[in-house]
């Protein structure tokens, strides 16, 4: 079942903002201690994207393990990867399991693929 957002619905997300941005075919490996479902402006940067774009976004915190630069999270505003990670936070899957997502493509058209791996 996937659940939609509308972006004006949800709490805006505080600043400092980190997109978390993938590298096709690279996976990374999330281990998430809590996350914060909400919205944020975006500029995306593909041609023909409008100059700026309000999306419902997820905010995860890791460990130090799986980032340890500050600030310890990302925010995820690929509206695919949105709709594949809400299910899974809200069904609690992140406490006992690390999210492995990898990216297909360039650009916006991407899809990603998300696999739990027992911590």
């Amino acid at each position: 079942m996937a659940l939609i957002y509308s972006p004006e619905a949800l709490e805006p997300l505080p600043p400092p903002f980190e997109i978390l941005e993938l590298e096709p075919g690279v996976p990374v490996d999330l281990e998430i201690v809590d996350y914060r479902i909400g919205r944020i402006t975006i500029r995306p940067r593909f041609p023909g994207a409008p100059p700026e774009k309000t999306v419902a976004a997820v905010r995860v915190y890791l460990t130090e393990r799986s980032k340890p630069t500050f600030p310890h999270y990302y925010d995820i505003t690929s509206q695919r990867l949105v709709a594949q990670l809400i299910p899974l936070l809200l069904g609690g899957y992140w406490r006992t399991h690390i999210l492995r997502i990898t990216r297909d493509i360039p650009g916006p058209k991407a899809h990603f693929s998300v696999q739990l791996i027992p911590k």
